[in-house]
């Protein structure tokens, strides 16, 4: 067990040392090349074995301080090309990203293509065109680690035109995104329109969001053709020491996502259940975060999340008789992550948070209570300071409704008839 955590451990720091290597950019004339990227990884345990995550069934996100059974790494290559005046002209991106859970053998596999597209900037009024798959303007909440936004994440290839310029009054955004579903002819196509970064106030800026989406009939899962739509915005404020941003975001039948690290629709069929009408079906996000950091003293990100889901459908009997009109899920979250800043190296962090998840299909209710504290060890002051060492203990506690299903993993049994457990472990993240 121990070698094997340390071929994972090893895999991830291996990819960190090979990219920090290569950190600085490399010039030739008009020619520049860097490296640039993201790691975690580290080892816990959980009542004594493998460590788990400790999420509510039917997981939108988690608080994530000592609460990650996992090793992450992405390693991204960045070409430019730029003319005598120093402009970037053309750009080309790879990234490679690789997971691997606490006990599996993932860390064996080739890590996959996360990203892969090419730039022309300048194109028309300072508006940059791209091609390729790509990360496309993911937006989240760093201490959930919670995509609220995440268009184009697992598509297989996309178009858009960015940052077009208009006079005073921000900037919009265009894309067109495929995605392919299993080793058929199913597709599914998103057009994703943005206007950013309106001025509203001298702090504050106001981002809006217009998707539509078609899923192809996908013969083989016999599900039928569907369409969708996506609208919202989000409110950015930013003075001094505080930032927030507030959110809001309807979906409609195929813009539904199925997770927040995928732009894919959500999956109509569970096996030969169905499980959605995407006719039917619609999502309603909202989110607020907030961020203070002084660098000196105290720094604290809250955050508050409500998501509500309508499937589409309704409840059955086991003889397919209907029982309602209606099957819907609510998922409520709020919590916070505290640092008290001893030096510039050195911090007191606590995290704590509290989830709710009702889905009214299963008949589960409940909530799960989790905290975290950690003597972290880092490069600077600041929230978002990296690299940083975690040692941490997390508690948590959750309803008996969840027992079974919270606290284990394939690798990790010992919770199973338990209502809370116990982490204590250490995790090492850094991004540059």
């Amino acid at each position: 067990m121990k070698k094997k955590k340390l071929l994972q451990m090893g895999s991830l720091l291996s990819l960190l040392a090979c990219s920090l290597c290569f950190a600085q950019k490399i010039n030739f004339k008009s020619h520049e090349l860097s490296v640039n990227g993201y790691v975690r990884t580290g080892f816990g345990w959980s009542d004594g074995g493998q460590m788990v995550n400790f999420t509510t069934p039917d997981n939108v996100h988690k608080f994530r301080m000592g609460n990650e059974a996992n090793h992450y790494g992405e390693l991204q290559f960045n070409y430019r090309y730029k003319d005598k005046d120093s402009v970037d002209l053309y750009e080309v991106t790879y990234m490679m990203a690789k997971f691997i859970p606490f006990g599996s053998d993932a860390y064996k596999q080739f890590p996959e293509t996360a990203q892969l597209y090419g730039k022309i900037n300048k194109v028309v009024k300072n508006a940059n065109l791209w091609v390729g798959k790509r990360y496309y303007d993911r937006r989240n909440v760093e201490s959930l680690d919670y995509f609220w936004i995440n268009s184009a994440q697992n598509s297989q290839i996309g178009l858009g035109l960015e940052n077009y310029q208009i006079k005073n009054s921000g900037n919009m955004n265009l894309a067109f995104i495929r995605f392919k579903y299993g080793n058929n002819d199913a597709h599914s196509y998103v057009t994703d329109f943005r206007y950013l970064d309106i001025p509203v106030s001298e702090h504050s800026k106001l981002n809006l969001l217009g998707q539509y989406s078609i899923k192809t009939r996908n013969d083989i899962s016999n599900t039928p053709r569907s369409t969708g739509y996506a609208l919202g915005g989000w409110w950015t404020y930013s003075k001094k020491n505080i930032s927030n941003t507030s959110t809001l975001i309807f979906r409609k039948g195929s813009s539904i996502t199925e997770s927040p690290n995928s732009g894919k629709t959500i999956s109509e069929n569970a096996g030969n259940t169905i499980t959605y009408n995407l006719d039917k079906a619609n999502s309603f996000d909202l989110i607020n975060n907030f961020v203070y950091d002084d660098k000196q003293r105290h720094a604290v990100q809250a955050s508050l999340t409500y998501q509500y889901r309508d499937f589409g459908i309704g409840n059955t009997d086991d003889m397919k008789n209907i029982l309602d009109n209606k099957v819907s899920k609510n998922f409520f979250s709020v919590g916070f992550r505290y640092q008290y800043y001893i030096n510039k190296h050195f911090n007191l962090a606590l995290e704590a948070g509290n989830d709710y998840m009702k889905n009214n299909r299963s008949g589960v209710e409940g909530s799960l209570q989790k905290v975290t504290f950690s003597p972290q060890i880092s490069w600077d002051y600041g929230y978002y300071s990296r690299p940083v060492l975690r040692p941490f203990i997390t508690y948590a506690h959750w309803s008996d409704d969840f027992t079974g299903s919270t606290g284990v993993s394939d690798f990790n049994t010992r919770l199973i008839s338990k209502n809370n457990g116990v982490s204590f472990g250490l995790q090492l993240e850094i991004w540059w």
